[in-house]
């Protein structure tokens, strides 16, 4: 007698679609960056992030609350610091609809491009687990036995990168939109803060999609992955060097850097200029903390380089889709 029953059997248990099959991949390799500690704290970090940011909305909310213990800390602070909080408390309290839009599309613009360095460095993290280990141990052609296209293979594989990047920024900055303006005094905060919560979806989500797209080809160069890891930190760190030499020789040179690329689509998304002359007209003394602002950073708030930075990000995943299609194919 047979250790086995080799006999067949039919099959009594659900039958689940191709939509499985990907998110299954998507689902595993998402787990898999997770079970490193390192990549854990990193996510705490950025809900950490995001929940201060939070804090900041609520703090702006109880600007409108006249006992409120952010207004009796802001009679400590210095002369000009009390005008100026002063101005934007009466400025908050006339015209909602306007100073809440500006404020939170100003927050959230900043907050966007400070977790923007978190979420790559998760995706340094991630980048072996995306493509790189399959190629070292030719699993791709077991994908392939197994009734898996290239396509949901490579779209797995995206998903994994695009859900950690949910959980490094996107989630943290709606869930900052959402407390903070939970926790506000006038439940209209919701309707006039829309315009930040658009821009900041446009924005994340776009980058989001690009990122990803580039981890993936930065993770199909190679089946090493120290040495995957080290091209994408490379070209990240790169990058800041590459705008500092731009700013004296080349100015084509900042484009080189994905990050440089994404700011500038920041600052194109968000339309920071107009919001921040607007708090100029309303706030007279915030020209004299502006006069402190390096006058390259108001000329890029001004006039952001979009169409170069859009050109330059449509070439880089140009390339980073080529190799993904010449590396990832069966044998």
């Amino acid at each position: 007698m047979p250790l086995h029953d080799a006999s067949y059997k039919h099959w009594h248990g659900a039958h689940l679609g191709i939509r499985h099959r990907r998110l299954a991949i998507a689902f595993q390799g998402l787990k898999a960056c997770l079970a490193n500690r390192w990549m854990r704290h990193l996510v705490l970090l950025c809900w950490i992030a995001g929940l201060s940011l939070a804090a900041m909305l609520f703090a702006v909310g109880q600007l409108l609350v006249a006992d409120s213990v952010i207004v009796e800390w802001t009679s400590g602070l210095n002369p000009m610091l009390q005008t100026f909080a002063r101005n934007l408390m009466t400025w908050l309290d006339r015209h909602p609809e306007i100073s809440v839009r500006a404020t939170q599309n100003i927050l959230f613009c900043y907050a966007s491009r400070w977790l923007l360095p978190l979420s790559i460095l998760a995706l340094a993290q991630a980048i072996p687990h995306l493509i790189t280990r399959d190629l070292s141990s030719n699993a791709i052609i077991i994908y392939s036995s197994k009734a898996i296209g290239r396509f949901d293979y490579l779209l797995g594989k995206f998903l994994a990168a695009f859900g950690l990047l949910a959980l490094t920024w996107l989630g943290p900055l709606l869930a900052a939109w959402f407390f903070g303006n939970l926790l506000a005094p006038d439940w209209h905060f919701f309707w006039h803060s829309r315009l930040a919560l658009g821009n900041t979806l446009l924005f994340v989500l776009s980058a989001m999609v690009i990122l990803s797209l580039l981890a993936m080809g930065v993770s199909a160069i190679a089946s090493g992955e120290k040495t995957t890891m080290a091209l994408w930190m490379v070209w990240w760190i790169a990058g800041y060097v590459l705008v500092k030499i731009a700013q004296e020789t080349r100015p084509w040179l900042k484009h080189l850097s994905f990050k440089h690329n994404l700011d500038e689509l920041a600052f194109s998304s968000f339309r920071l200029h107009d919001d921040i002359r607007l708090m100029q007209e309303n706030i007279p003394i915030l020209g004299d903390f502006l006069k402190n602002v390096p006058p390259a950073t108001i000329e890029a708030l001004s006039n952001p380089d979009t169409a170069g930075s859009v050109v330059a990000l449509g070439f880089m995943l140009t390339i980073a889709v080529g190799i993904v299609a010449r590396r990832v194919k069966p044998e």
